[in-house]
């Protein structure tokens, strides 16, 4: 079972990646943590000793209220591996604090997927993306598809891909494809010849093969970061490296409908 965190806020994106926290189980079993940190308004006056314990005390009781509320409402088809945890504190610094001492192997963020790249890529630079000792999986949509794609491109090192992911996702039920991208401002988007990808898709498919994973479909796709972000949307996952900022592969992530498992 791989151990997860996921941190809720009451809000769409937790209540979407709650339910495809439950989804995802039925694919790769989960060791389902919970966790919520509430953090406190600046102007709040918490004062000192018996009247700050009582102020914290009020605050994490707020917060349990809110995460029992959340998922009595989303009644997810995952059992919970512990009692929720509730913190006070700044949130980045206690969900990092939370990966590494728990030495948790996957942490689920929900996303209200939009279509300004921007704000994608505003997320995944955020410190819990750089600073997570494990992969990320960012819950975009609730899906019922039983296809995972791994996203291969000139820029994507076969090795990291293959060998990253595999930590989560190599016992699972999904069925696996292999997406390799290369931009073109094509009128519609185009589906290429294997050769045409080059050696990054051939050693790819050979890392995937020694470690026992098969692979039903490879499509190698020509076109722009929309046109390629809208095939993927058939998928239940995407997987892919981090990407750079400007680079055609983060616009493609940006513009998938698909949840996407970020690997370093």
């Amino acid at each position: 079972m791989i151990k997860t965190l996921l941190n809720i806020d009451e809000n769409l994106a937790s209540s979407i990646a709650l339910r495809f926290s439950g989804y995802l189980n039925k694919f790769i079993p989960l060791n389902l943590y919970i966790a919520h940190v509430e953090e406190p308004d600046k102007k709040d006056h918490v004062g000192q000793g018996l009247v700050h314990q009582a102020w914290e005390e009020g605050v994490l009781a707020s917060g349990k209220r809110l995460v029992d509320r959340m998922l009595r409402t989303e009644n997810i088809d995952c059992p919970l591996a512990g009692r929720p945890r509730i913190t006070v504190g700044n949130r980045e610094e206690e969900i990092i604090y939370q990966l590494r001492s728990g030495q948790y192997k996957l942490y689920i963020e929900g996303y209200l997927n939009t279509s300004d790249p921007a704000e994608f890529f505003s997320l995944i630079n955020t410190p819990i993306f750089t600073q997570a000792p494990c992969p990320i999986l960012v819950a975009k949509n609730l899906s019922i598809s039983k296809r995972c794609a791994l996203l291969c491109a000139d820029s994507v090192d076969p090795e990291l891909l293959v060998k990253e992911s595999g930590k989560i996702l190599r016992d699972s039920n999904f069925l696996f494809d292999i997406v390799y991208f290369k931009f073109k401002e094509n009128e519609s988007l185009t589906f290429l010849d294997r050769e045409e990808a080059g050696r990054h898709l051939k050693q790819t498919e050979q890392l995937l093969a020694a470690h026992n994973s098969q692979v039903e479909e490879v499509q190698v796709l020509s076109g722009t970061p929309e046109q390629v972000g809208d095939y993927l949307k058939k998928y239940a996952l995407v997987v892919s490296t981090l990407p750079g900022r400007k680079s055609m592969r983060m616009m493609t992530l940006a513009n998938s409908l698909a949840s996407i498992l970020l690997v370093k």
